[in-house]
């Protein structure tokens, strides 16, 4: 009859687009995990040895009192950062003290700056007052970080805190510590 007829073709149609529907989907899927997979490779690439040399940093500067770094994925998909203790407790950020946010954020700059050294011209790296919530061994193992880092680039630490001239006159840096007093 013609109604099976009409039912018939209607049918087709709707099986045409699910057909259509469904290819277009696993596109967009296989699309979706190439992406996936190759951000990840850029991750591992290019922030795993950032995140690892900030780790080492981080260690150096909170005087071990934080072994390295971990990024891992919160419940919502979005990448955090933690701080592991010697004991392996993760810290988030937000569970750190002001200093070692501080330290943090220098461990993290100082592995980017590092790392744009190694494949590109030198940047200077300048600061003001960074150490201000570090204590005396702290700053003194950060000054010898910054020392370590003037090897290969220019770095300027401005302060207005004598007891910092007063640790850095006590390091011997190969490149070189040059004070100059605006008082």
């Amino acid at each position: 009859s013609a109604a099976a007829a009409n039912a018939s073709e209607e049918a087709e149609e709707h099986f045409a687009g699910m057909v259509s529907n469904a290819e277009q989907y696993l596109r967009l899927q296989i699309a979706a995990l190439i992406l996936e997979q190759r951000i990840e490779n850029y991750r591992k690439t290019n922030q795993a040895p950032v995140l690892a040399r900030a780790g080492e940093l981080f260690s150096k500067l909170t005087l071990g009192s934080y072994a390295g770094l971990r990024d891992e994925l919160n419940d919502a998909g979005k990448p955090i950062l933690l701080g592991l203790r010697p004991d392996d407790k993760e810290v988030a950020v937000n569970g750190m003290s002001d200093g070692s946010r501080d330290q943090l954020y220098l461990s993290l700059r100082l592995a980017t700056l590092e790392q744009h050294l190694s494949k590109g011209e030198p940047t200077p790296f300048v600061v003001d007052d960074i150490l201000i919530g570090f204590d005396d061994s702290r700053t003194r193992v950060c000054l010898e970080v910054l020392a370590e880092l003037a090897a290969s680039t220019q770095v300027l630490l401005f302060t207005h805190h004598r007891r910092v001239l007063e640790l850095a006159e006590a390091i011997d840096a190969k490149a070189g510590i040059y004070t100059h007093d605006l008082a």
